[in-house]
C-alpha cells in the first residue's frame, strides 16, 4: 500500500511539473508572437533549443524516444485543439 500512494505521488508530481512546462512554453511562445516571430520560426528554433538541451543533458536515446512519442501523439491527433475530447 505505502509502495501504492509512493507511486501515485510520484505521478502526480511529475504530472504538475508537466503542466509547469507547458505554461512556461506557453509564455515564451506568446512572447515571440508578440515580437513578430512567426509560429513556424518560434517551433522550429524551440524544437532545436529544447532537442539540443536534451541531448546534452540525457543523451541521443532520449531524443529518440520524445520524437517518436510526438510522432505517435500527432498520428493521434493529440495536438488538433479542434478535436473535441469525450
Amino acid at each position: 500500500m505505502l509502495h501504492e500512494n509512493s507511486e501515485n505521488l510520484d505521478a502526480l508530481i511529475k504530472e504538475e511539473k508537466r503542466r509547469v512546462a507547458v505554461e512556461f512554453m506557453q509564455e515564451a511562445w506568446n512572447s515571440g508572437v508578440q515580437e513578430g516571430i512567426e509560429p513556424s520560426i518560434l517551433a522550429e528554433g524551440g524544437l532545436v533549443a529544447i532537442l539540443t538541451r536534451l541531448h546534452a543533458d540525457e543523451g541521443e536515446h532520449a531524443v529518440v524516444e520524445l520524437i517518436e512519442s510526438l510522432t505517435d501523439r500527432l498520428s493521434s491527433g493529440h495536438f488538433d485543439e479542434s478535436r473535441s475530447l469525450q
